[in-house]
């Protein structure tokens, strides 16, 4: 049975709001947005670009285009994979222009909660093992443990599917628990 657009917008009340104030360009909406995701994209782009500065750079441009693109948003059936899809695009835009220029990047820019108060290199160690994983199961993984995000939330942002993050997920999981044993 097809569900009509009135039963996907009745799903999530939280969304039917943001999507009222987007289109009546309520200024308010921008900051419900911003209080929505600015923390797990910023996690999320962190790990795509691994790079804390390029990630708040990248974040900011993010808003700028969800602000343009604000009325498409309110007609969006799926804001989370709206919303990662625009990040997720200008964090490839980013890429892209680094291998033109070979601009290597080296920076720490993996953020763990601080527990213990004493430093040490677990964070380091962590950055490093993702570093080395491919793009396509970093992502994943960070939108999983970070984000919180359910394989097919992760499935309908990415366009892929559930079964294939699943497997990017185990798979990248696997992969950091090697490196992770090497670099110990």
């Amino acid at each position: 049975m097809k569900r009509s657009e009135d039963d996907i917008l009745d799903e999530n009340p939280a969304d039917n709001v943001l999507r009222a104030a987007l289109s009546a360009n309520d200024p308010a909406a921008v900051k419900l947005l911003w209080d929505r995701y600015a923390k797990g994209l910023l996690a999320y782009l962190q790990a795509m670009l691994c790079s804390l500065h390029d990630a708040e750079d990248v974040l900011q441009t993010v808003f700028v285009n969800i602000v343009r693109q604000r009325h498409r948003l309110a007609r969006a059936r799926n804001l989370d994979a709206y919303v990662y899809r625009i990040a997720r695009n200008e964090a490839f835009r980013l890429i892209g222009r680094r291998k033109k220029t070979k601009e290597p990047v080296k920076e720490s820019w993996l953020i763990v909660p601080e527990r213990n108060p004493e430093p040490d290199d677990l964070a380091e160690r962590l950055q490093a093992a993702l570093e080395h994983l491919p793009q396509s199961q970093r992502e994943v993984i960070v939108m999983k443990i970070y984000g919180q995000k359910t394989f097919l939330d992760i499935a309908r942002i990415l366009e892929l599917p559930q079964n294939t993050v699943a497997s990017r997920y185990r798979y990248g999981i696997e992969k950091l628990r090697t490196l992770l044993e090497n670099l110990l």
